[in-house]
């Protein structure tokens, strides 16, 4: 039925026409209330209204204008948008954005890709030395993935495991507060299991002073701990500014040490070592054991893959691993991106197997990205160096560059050039670099120069513009792309 209504010229009774619409929808649905209506409003009055005034009347757009607009292809709660894909094609991209996303840690054991001997390591030496352990290493090499997958499985072995992230502000108090409020009272030495104290459900936190505490009040009660073991987890700890707060940690570690507690520190930062992360405090070198990360190998780039092989259904080309793991220069935040960046360039075209051209296209993807996080002036001159005939160089100071604090030298730059290039050649390349605005800074040491991207986002995105920049084509010319790339990592 159509709804009546005057035509009016200019402005409608938009009451009216409300209370119309209103009516005819509860009319219909008294007529039909075992079906569900999905047509839109009626001709009569939707021929008459304007966008605006739908708008306005509280209906929203109309179903085409939205059509040509992008949205999401999956839910909030993770269900599929569309069904004009297939099936296959929907699971494998919802799998693959959780595999292979970039921006966040592994938190899942299934998806833990190499690392196993790092990761065995780590766990020796927290249960049979009984050490505190500082995880050392470049930005992005994994850290944080790895401390979650450890907390995962201590907690399976009943290890009771507390988590910080550090930031520049943090206090020592309020972070080791609110790790305590995740340990029970339970476990306190004089506490019993029926008491008052542990059927409540308090927590350590409740014994610490309403004040700011200091080291030594907090590893007396952690000194009381006993039926079980505990590991504190304090990710990005190169963030912390205060070094009283440094030292407080310091003066922690020594003491549950020197008392036998039953535990432990986990720190992870940004640093080329120990001393860098910690400080130098020889009192307790003998209490902490440094753990470095090290760059991804070929075989665990070839797993992380797989992972996302077996759990989506989709296939690398053989060749796949070894080129990824070139570009990549090791890093598990590369990796994880252009495997990503591939698989979804291929679920697009309505194929699961992921192919040389893939990887290149996701390479794009990643350069793209990765220019709109430096200023637009450090890209222009980044661009400009990375000219024909100069790609050589630039790759293997990129790579140099690629250090946990990224101080590298002349030395460093000859180990990724191909032999018979001099030291001579890259200290002059060195010095040319240096005297371009904004990338490079030096220092002087006993033994010569040193030199530092400003930007330490800059050796990644030179790595891959080099490698973009040089790239002839797609199909065919893929071989002699591989090619550059071998030349590159060589």
């Amino acid at each position: 039925m159509v709804v009546p209504v005057c035509a009016r010229s200019g402005a409608a009774d938009e009451r009216g026409i409300k209370l119309a619409l209103l009516g005819s929808l509860f009319r219909r649905r008294r007529r039909n209330a075992h079906v569900v209506e999905s047509a839109p409003f009626e001709l009569g009055v939707r021929d008459m209204l304007t966008s605006a005034t739908i708008g306005r009347l509280g209906f929203g757009p109309i179903r085409s204008e939205r059509s040509r607009l992008p949205g999401f292809r999956a839910s909030a709660i993770d269900r599929p948008n569309e069904h004009e894909e297939r099936r296959d094609i929907v699971q494998a991209r919802m799998l693959l954005r959780d595999l292979f996303t970039p921006a966040q840690p592994v938190t899942d054991r299934e998806r833990f890709a190499g690392r196993i001997d790092v990761l065995e390591r780590l766990i020796r030496i927290l249960e049979e030395q009984r050490s505190h352990v500082v995880v050392f290493g470049e930005r992005g090499i994994g850290k944080t993935s790895l401390v979650h997958i450890l907390a995962d499985i201590a907690r399976e072995s009943r290890y009771l495991v507390a988590y910080a992230s550090c930031g520049a502000n943090a206090r020592f108090d309020e972070i080791f507060r609110a790790m305590l409020g995740d340990i029970p009272q339970l476990y306190l030495r004089n506490i019993s299991p029926t008491g008052a104290a542990a059927e409540s459900g308090a927590t350590l936190a409740d014994r610490l002073p309403p004040r700011a505490f200091d080291a030594r009040e907090l590893s007396e009660l952690c000194a009381q701990i006993t039926g079980t073991r505990v590991i504190m987890i304090l990710d990005e700890y190169d963030r912390i500014a205060d070094s009283a707060f440094r030292q407080s940690v310091a003066e922690l570690i020594k003491n549950l040490s020197d008392r036998a507690a039953r535990v432990q520190l986990v720190l992870t930062g940004v640093a080329a070592n120990l001393q860098e992360l910690v400080g130098y405090i020889p009192s307790i070198r003998r209490n902490v054991v440094a753990l470095p990360m090290p760059r991804l190998t070929l075989d665990e780039v070839g797993a992380l893959l797989r992972i996302g092989e077996r759990a989506a259904g989709v296939r690398f080309e053989k060749r796949l691993p070894r080129l990824i793991w070139q570009l990549c220069n090791g890093s598990p935040y590369l990796a994880r991106l252009l495997a990503h960046h591939a698989g979804m360039t291929a679920l697009a075209q309505g194929r699961l197997s992921i192919v040389g051209d893939d990887v290149w296209a996701a390479l794009e993807q990643a350069v793209t990205e990765a220019e709109g996080r430096i200023a637009r002036r450090t890209s222009a001159i980044a661009a400009e160096l990375a000219h024909p005939g100069n790609e050589l160089m630039v790759s293997a100071v990129a790579r140099a560059a690629s250090t946990p604090d990224g101080w590298f030298t002349p030395a460093d730059v000859i180990e990724k050039l191909p032999p018979g290039m001099s030291l001579d050649e890259a200290t002059h390349a060195l010095q040319e670099i240096a005297r371009l605005d904004g990338l490079l800074e030096c220092e002087a040491e006993v033994h010569g120069v040193r030199y530092r991207f400003i930007d330490e986002a800059l050796p990644t995105y030179l790595w891959m513009l080099v490698a973009r920049r040089h790239l002839v084509g797609s199909g065919e010319a893929e071989e002699q792309n591989e090619l550059f790339v071998e030349d590159l990592t060589a």
